[in-house]
């Protein structure tokens, strides 16, 4: 890694002057400047003044304008000393001139104190200044081959004069190199800057620009170099690059090394990263490997500045798949020095990898440059920050054109941390001030943040030093901006407002009131009279009242009424629309979209201006969002760079289309509101601007356009569409940014707020920023006379074999008045609707009937569309509902469902006795391990026939048994054959769960029996009584075909003649 540049002085932190800077002197209007204008001097490396200079660091000059080489690089001279006139002494031995060669001048200062003087070339313009130490000589250089005479002064004394010598000069032993633009010139000398000691550059008159302008003044600034830090001699010391290695873990991993440096960062308290870290004096300038070093101990205490020797075991911790090389099983720290600096690495952003960043990990580093708050989503948290070079990041797909890409994003980025292991910090850092105000926003910036560089959790961090000054670039704004036009439209995504606590939303009551409270505030704050809201609880219409009952109380009786719709759908979640009825008046019924490929259907309700007399229709959506992608890899809607589920979006916004076409029959100014969860330039945004609607979105100026922050990047989820017809009608557009850039400790949360910073405003009301649009709609016509028809649940779910009841309404709108004829379809096998009646009568009713949807325990679990049509003068109106069919629980039920004992007998047809079963439950049952048993009418001994095979709902299953002498008739193919001879007018008969013969005269009780039947003038029986007798011709038979079991063998039977069915019988599916 790139080594930093490090100094000591005096124990003190060395200060970087800032550069010396002077104004132009022959500057015009506008800032142009003339051929030959005079170049300045911009800045300085090292900075005048500066202290702790690497002595083996070349020196520079930034000038304002391309440079003449040649002349420049000679108006250069390095002295040993501070130049300082002031300074000089009283009284003093002249100095010493000499020309050593063709350009070259000797000073020689015979006193015992510095002196600083100044020369010229007389007659010239050539001058400069210089210092000579006491005791000894200096150089300086003017043009050569040029006549005349050189002059020294001290003070505008003239010390000494002489004639150039003509001999030429060899080339100077410096190193000079000028950067590409010519106006950067560097000096490396020929041996290193001695330590501790004092140095002044001066450039001398002679320094031209390419443009022919001359330095106006001599020009000079000083500093001073650095002095190695010493630790007690005797250790073998193994620098911290070599720990670190070139690779990705430590060559000298497991081994135990001393080592040495400065503590750049001690994070040894509680709470904190456990340790400190060193970093090497000088480094090894090489860009490879990192000079810092992580020490994992809290034993030996340690201060920033000290300069230690510590000896340690390298190892590399392991922090899921990024490991980090340290000391640790520390032995011995050793403070050798204190007051040791380091002077950080200049890190600038975008790094050309962001792999780059690794050079520097463990190193006290410095961004020059201003870096902005791109997200606080961790702040509360972790006590996280991400910072951005060249503004606020915004993700590559919402097409805000600021030079965001998917590559670039990651190289622009650090995150600021703040040294701590603790979550849910009990003071978060980083905040502007205390309270509910003390906020800190994406898009506030810092300006020159050092610290060290970690890397951790997946992602480069610094580790601050210091406090870090933030400046509050993006306030909280009060209200929204100006919109204009006589109606106001909103958007805006609630979070969740659930009024059933737990599921989604608040956690509990006291976080409900504190929800409800920044919801109601933000509402209030947008002041529109028409606003579609998302993420409400789809819970019929209690939630919406709710939220509408609370905004009433804060703002006034019927200040809001809402379009109440029911349950939307089957998500836990639905769209919602609220109004001023004092300012609009909804005109027919609402309208949804029920195509199931919608994951929350669209809501679409006219509105009528009660000022203009204009209408228009506004739609709310919140399309299928991005997360969560589908299991199979081939699946199109895994996330290809849009985010999971964009084919779908892509799909619904399709369907949108289709639904927006049926709306502009009634009226084409419409404007499509909502969370459509695509970004402004992806696919579903693109598939409903192709169509012809414009995005209102980009009436935004581009660094404005966002109401989302997700990873660090902004960006527009959230949007409102209008049609060509609506378009001029807009008279203003705005975002709302008081949520997206705000941090989580700002929601109603209770949870995890050790620092709570609630506060009853909009700030974090929601995680979406709500949308805004005035309208200035012109005059329509009045409507006719109308009708709508409405469903108290479009989304009504039950189980197979259940039934549901809803209730159809009839509203007269614009003066309607007459019959309205019900009808419902398609007819479905399996569903039943029925209704008392089926016409309704508007105005004066009935306005509502009764629909009671019925189900077979066989109809397939899936979704049934239905609409209920409504016919009266004239026009013709629906609405629509989609049942939800589940399952039906598994029940097993297999009773007895015939019992005959006269088979054979005088007078029978049948020759055989039988027990006919049946499934009366919806699951197979297999028989193989039960058995039918009988017993006589007051016995005790129990005859067994023994089951096999499996019964299906609905199904028959026919036992045979005994054959008498008589009869001419067989029964029908048994699924099991017994022997047993049954009485054919009195007796017991047990459905057994096991083939173990029973005994006793009554097996009720037992465990195993699944159904019992006594008949005739049996001793035992369920319920009240046994059946009534039987004969040779007749047979107790089971009521509903075997599905009535009411445990009561007296009301369950009835005789009559046997009918024998077997498994081939058709099947009889039970009905709850």
């Amino acid at each position: 890694m790139n080594s930093a540049r490090l100094w000591l002085a005096a124990g003190l932190v060395a200060a970087i002057a800032a550069c010396s800077q002077a104004p132009k002197s022959s500057a015009l209007p506008g800032g142009v400047f003339p051929l030959g204008g005079t170049p300045v001097v911009l800045s300085t490396v090292p900075a005048a003044g500066a202290v702790g200079v690497r002595p083996d660091r070349p020196v520079s000059v930034t000038f304002d304008e391309a440079m003449d080489a040649d002349p420049t690089q000679t108006a250069v001279s390095v002295f040993p000393g501070r130049y300082d006139p002031a300074s000089n002494p009283a009284s003093f031995d002249r100095l010493r001139l000499s020309s050593v060669c063709n350009g070259k001048w000797r000073v020689r200062n015979p006193n015992p104190q510095p002196i600083s003087f100044s020369w010229d070339v007389f007659r010239t313009p050539q001058k400069g200044v210089g210092v000579v130490p006491a005791g000894g000589e200096v150089f300086f250089y003017t043009s050569r081959g040029m006549p005349g005479t050189t002059r020294i002064f001290v003070g505008g004394v003239q010390q000494d004069v002489k004639a150039a010598f003509p001999g030429a000069c060899p080339p100077r032993e410096e190193q000079f190199a000028w950067s590409a633009d010519s106006a950067t010139l560097s000096l490396t000398p020929a041996q290193p800057f001695a330590e501790a000691s004092t140095y002044t550059v001066a450039l001398s008159t002679l320094a031209h620009s390419r443009a022919g302008g001359r330095l106006a003044e001599p020009y000079a600034w000083s500093f001073t170099t650095l002095r190695t830090p010493q630790c007690p001699a005797g250790a073998s010391v193994t620098r911290t690059y070599q720990i670190q290695g070139s690779g990705t873990a430590s060559p000298l991993a497991g081994q135990t090394v001393t080592t040495e440096g400065v503590v750049i960062g001690d994070y040894q308290a509680s709470g904190q990263l456990g340790g400190f870290y060193i970093q090497d004096f000088r480094g090894d300038d090489d860009p490879a490997t990192s000079d810092g070093l992580f020490v994992f101990n809290t034993t030996f205490a340690v201060n920033v500045g000290d300069y230690v020797q510590v000896t340690g075991n390298v190892k590399e911790f392991a922090s899921g798949s990024d490991t980090l090389t340290e000391l640790e099983a520390v032995t011995s720290v050793t403070v050798c020095e204190g007051g040791v600096s380091v002077e950080p690495t200049p890190v600038d952003l975008p790094v050309a990898a962001v792999a780059d960043l690794e050079r520097y990990e463990g190193m006290l580093v410095s961004f020059p440059e201003t870096l902005t708050v791109t997200e606080v989503f961790n702040l509360a948290r972790f006590g996280e920050v991400t910072l951005s070079s060249d503004g606020r990041q915004y993700n590559p797909t919402n097409g805000n054109g600021l030079g965001d890409s998917p590559a670039l994003n990651p190289r622009r980025r650090i995150l600021l941390d703040d040294a701590s292991t603790a979550q849910n910090p009990a003071t978060i850092p980083y905040l502007s001030g205390p309270g509910p105000d003390g906020t800190r926003r994406v898009g506030d910036t810092v300006t020159g943040l050092s610290g060290v560089l970690t890397f951790g959790f997946s992602a480069y961090r610094v580790q601050p030093v210091g406090p870090v000054s933030f400046a509050s670039a993006n306030p909280r704004p009060a209200a929204p901006e100006a919109v204009g036009g006589s109606l106001r439209v909103a958007s805006f995504n609630v979070l969740n407002y659930f009024t059933t606590l737990g599921s989604r939303g608040a956690s509990n009551p006291a976080e409900f009131e504190r929800q409800k409270a920044k919801l109601v505030a933000t509402v209030a704050g947008l002041d529109a009279d028409v606003v579609g809201l998302i993420e409400m609880q789809n819970n019929g219409d209690t939630a919406l009242a709710d939220f509408v009952a609370a905004l009433n109380a804060a703002l006034g009786a019927g200040t809001y009424a809402a379009v109440q719709t029911g349950t939307i759908g089957t998500d836990e979640i639905k769209v919602a629309l609220i109004y001023k009825p004092a300012k609009v008046k909804p005109e027919g019924a609402f309208r949804v979209d029920n195509d199931p490929v919608h994951s929350r259907p669209p809501l679409a309700q006219t509105f009528r201006d009660l000022g203009t007399g204009g209408r228009f229709t506004a739609v709310v959506n919140h399309f299928k969002s991005k997360g969560s992608c589908p299991s199979d890899p081939s699946d199109p809607n895994q996330d290809y760079g849009q985010g999971c589920w964009n084919a779908l979006r892509v799909q619904q916004a399709q369907k949108l289309l289709g639904f927006l076409e049926q709306l502009k029959a009634t009226d084409p100014d419409v404007v499509l509101l909502g969370d459509f969860n695509a970004y402004a330039a992806e696919d579903p945004v693109n598939t409903l601007t192709a169509a012809g609607l414009e995005n209102l979105v980009l009436r935004t100026p581009a660094p404005k356009r966002y109401s989302y922050v997700f990873d660090g990047q902004s960006g527009n989820l959230d949007h409102a569409f209008v049609t060509a017809s609506l378009s001029p009608q807009v008279t203003g557009f705005t975002e709302w940014h008081i949520n997206a850039d705000e941090p989580r400790a700002f929601d109603y949360n209770t949870e995890f707020k050790p620092d709570d910073r609630y506060a009853p405003t909009p700030y974090r009301s929601s995680d979406h920023d709500p949308l805004l649009l005035g309208l200035a709609l012109t005059a329509d016509p009045a409507a006719p006379p109308d009708f709508a028809l409405s469903l108290s649940d479009t989304a009504p779910s039950v189980q197979a074999g259940q039934g549901t009841r809803l209730t159809v309404s009839a509203t007269a709108l614009e003066g309607f008045s007459g019959d309205v004829t019900l009808s419902v379809g398609p007819g479905v096998p399996g569903v039943l609707i029925s209704s008392p009646t089926n016409t309704l009568s508007l105005p004066g009713g009935p306005t509502s009937t009764t629909l009671d949807v019925a189900t077979s325990a066989s109809l397939a679990p899936g979704a049934y569309a239905f609409t209920v049509t409504g016919t009266g003068g004239g026009l013709t109106r629906t609405a629509s509902f989609t049942l939800t069919v589940t399952p039906a629980p598994a029940t097993s039920c297999v009773v007895i469902s015939q019992v005959y004992g006269g088979g054979g007998n005088s007078g029978a047809t049948l020759k055989n006795d039988f027990v006919e079963l049946f499934n009366c439950g919806n699951t197979p049952l297999d028989l193989s391990s039960w058995s039918v048993q009988y017993a006589s009418s007051s016995g005790t001994t129990w005859q067994r026939t023994n089951l096999t095979g499996s019964v299906a709902p609905g199904q028959y299953y026919l036992v045979q048994q005994a054959a008498g002498t008589g009869g001419t008739v067989s029964l029908p193919t048994p699924d099991a054959v017994g022997s047993i001879a049954m009485s054919a007018t009195a007796g017991k008969v047990a459905l057994v769960k096991s083939q173990t013969t029973l005994t006793g005269s009554s097996p009720l009780g037992n465990p195993d029996l699944a159904d019992f039947v006594g008949y005739g003038g049996a001793n035992a029986f369920e319920g009240s009584g046994p059946t009534a007798a039987l004969s040779n011709t007749t047979a107790a038979l089971r009521a509903g075909n075997g599905c009535q079991d009411s445990n009561n063998n007296a009301a369950d039977f009835s005789v009559g003649a046997p009918n024998p069915r077997n498994t081939a019988a058709p099947l009889n599916p039970c009905t709850p």
